[in-house]
């Protein structure tokens, strides 16, 4: 079942790479919250990806 956020999150995404706390700010939703729905993304949507640099998940819109 997705989350209700989602189809918001995969809007607020675009080329260049955002956080989950930038997300959760923006959303105004807690970070694990984002993060999760965030990563639901990543592993359902082809064109979602992530980057995990040291502590930080970093997530982007990959252009087809």
């Amino acid at each position: 079942m997705p989350s209700m956020y989602e189809k918001t999150i995969y809007q607020i995404l675009s080329n260049e790479p955002v956080t989950p706390n930038e997300v959760a700010i923006k959303l105004r939703i807690s970070h694990k919250t984002a993060s999760k729905a965030l990563m639901r993304l990543a592993l359902t949507e082809g064109d979602v990806k992530y980057k995990n640099s040291g502590r930080t998940h970093l997530f982007w819109k990959a252009g087809r």
